[in-house]
């Protein structure tokens, strides 16, 4: 009877023994995890429609855990260093945000993975933006604004004979009129070669049209705006 009591608390012993001893390398197994650093890893992949398998391009990837952000490409393609554990958060105009954590534990430095993100669509109230600060302001621009010229407008404007009159002073002759006016001229001295061209200052029937003129008021000048403007003016 002895000897079976002593046998079964020598039994007893090695048990706990043995229990201890697992219970310290599990805490330094866990502490030699806790201690060791996250390795760097090659984290790469493509973010894609949930719906079509497409490419979301300009994805921002952005590391949360440590403020890292990175973009993807126009085929939604992305590469970059990250960590064991990091949290990653994907982001897009038009997309629901997604989340993928890395594993703690990676066996190789390369992970690489397709994260899928769904469409979403954000309605916005209506906003009417006016170019005046307040009443006041519209009842100036009102009184102020000029409203452009029609066709007709712009039309009347280029016939009118003051600027017509004013632009025939300012362009000159052009070739057809020059050469025109030079064989005129030469044509006349040929038909008085060899006598005195007539002059209208002796002329009664040129003085005759002037004296008409003048008593008529044909002479006179009813309104300065009626003649056409200077040269240099």
């Amino acid at each position: 009877m002895i000897f079976n009591q002593r046998f079964r608390l020598d039994l007893r012993s090695m048990k706990l023994k043995f229990i201890y001893l697992g219970l310290l390398s599990l805490l330094s197994v866990f502490a030699f995890a806790q201690d060791r650093e996250p390795k760097v890893v090659q984290f790469s992949g493509f973010a894609m429609t949930s719906d079509s398998l497409q490419g979301v391009p300009y994805t921002h990837v952005t590391i949360r855990n440590r403020g890292r952000v990175a973009t993807a490409s126009a085929e939604g393609f992305f590469s970059f260093a990250a960590q064991e554990g990091d949290t990653l958060y994907f982001t897009c105009i038009g997309f629901k945000p997604s989340v993928y954590i890395l594993p703690k534990v990676l066996d190789k430095d390369k992970y690489s993975v397709i994260q899928l993100m769904s469409r979403t669509e954000y309605y916005i109230g209506g906003v009417i933006i006016y170019p005046w600060g307040d009443k006041d302001g519209f009842k100036r621009a009102f009184r102020d604004l000029k409203l452009p010229k029609d066709d007709l407008q712009r039309a009347e404007e280029n016939m009118d004979p003051q600027m017509l009159a004013a632009l025939a002073q300012q362009l000159q002759p052009s070739g057809a009129e020059a050469a025109s006016y030079s064989l005129r001229s030469g044509s006349v001295r040929k038909s008085y070669y060899g006598q005195s061209a007539p002059n209208n200052l002796l002329n009664p029937f040129a003085w005759y049209s002037l004296y008409k003129a003048a008593k008529n008021g044909d002479l006179k000048i009813k309104d300065k705006s009626d003649l056409p403007p200077l040269k240099d003016e």
